[in-house]
């Protein structure tokens, strides 16, 4: 092809362009980039040498995601202020939308640790006879709970089911990690202010729930949780026959000369939130405790 050539036809241009035909004539059609002339006998588009810049300019807008309506009138204004203007405002749009996107795969890279450790768990050892996982997992530690910030809701549940999943509470503290841009680090935790196993056989439960979060704000919402030595232990499956759990740590608490010594918590490493089949539901169990004279070991 010839180059610096006065005029160009609809092929070459698309040809320079590296764009369809079938665009350029949309273009024209909308005006956005209309021919210099057409020929009387032909019909056919010619374009000037002056008009393939602006070819390169569209290109580049629509890639700074600007809509053709928007092109348009930014290529037909000649006030370079209004340009910049527009230019400057797309800047901004796409920096909330890296940010907005780097958040979101912050929460999905941080729910992928969170299944891979449950995954661990359940593939650490086969299920009984019965199909029931849980018989097999007798594993009880004692643990150092480090300090950590978090976020959290505290009210009274009346009628609470403790199988059942409070997804209203869930949704309000994403809700609050979202509004304040908070960093999400850990695993949502349901804590009972009752006395141990209150939870399930009375009606009224005093439930706190919490998420660890990055960064530290004054907040009524926010508080500094952990520093305490705890017993753990890991349920698999369905939040129906926590109580055997919760029941096994207990008189493991008692047997070893401890006592309960703060409020008993429930970590929800895979919970109904993150899949359908509650046989994978991974649970961990955190109760303080301190030496059953009173002194904090």
């Amino acid at each position: 092809m010839k180059q610096n050539k006065p005029f160009y036809s609809i092929g070459e241009v698309a040809d320079l362009g590296r764009i369809p035909i079938k665009t350029l004539r949309y273009y024209d059609e909308i005006g956005l980039l209309v021919p210099c002339f057409r020929d009387a006998q032909t019909n056919y588009r010619h374009y000037s040498a002056s008009q393939l810049p602006i070819l390169f300019i569209i290109k580049k807008l629509k890639a700074f995601g600007f809509s053709l309506d928007d092109i348009k009138k930014i290529t037909q204004t000649p006030d370079i202020a209004y340009v910049m203007r527009q230019l400057e405002g797309r800047s901004a749009q796409l920096k909330e939308k890296i940010a907005s996107l780097e958040s979101l795969n912050h929460d999905l890279e941080a729910t992928i640790a969170r299944m891979r450790m449950g995954t661990s768990f359940i593939n650490s050892f086969e299920g009984a006879g019965d199909g029931s996982k849980q018989e097999n997992w007798d594993e009880i530690l004692l643990e150092n709970i480090p300090l950590f910030n978090c976020i959290f809701t505290r009210q009274v549940e009346n009628n609470y089911n403790n199988s059942a999943v409070s997804v209203n509470r869930w949704v309000q503290l994403l809700e609050l990690a979202q509004k304040h841009k908070l960093r999400t680090i850990g695993v949502i935790t349901s804590t009972y202010h009752n006395a141990p196993l209150d939870q399930f056989v009375k009606n009224d439960c005093d439930l706190e729930v919490s998420l660890p979060v990055f960064e530290a704000l004054d907040a009524p919402f926010f508080k500094i949780s952990g520093g305490y030595r705890a017993v753990t232990t890991i349920h698999i499956g369905s939040h129906a026959t926590l109580i055997h759990t919760h029941i096994k740590a207990i008189k493991w608490i008692n047997a070893n000369g401890y006592e309960i010594c703060g409020p008993i918590s429930e970590q929800y490493i895979i919970s109904p939130m993150d899949v359908t089949n509650e046989d994978d539901y991974v649970t961990k169990l955190i109760i303080p405790v301190c030496e059953a004279d009173g002194k904090d070991q």
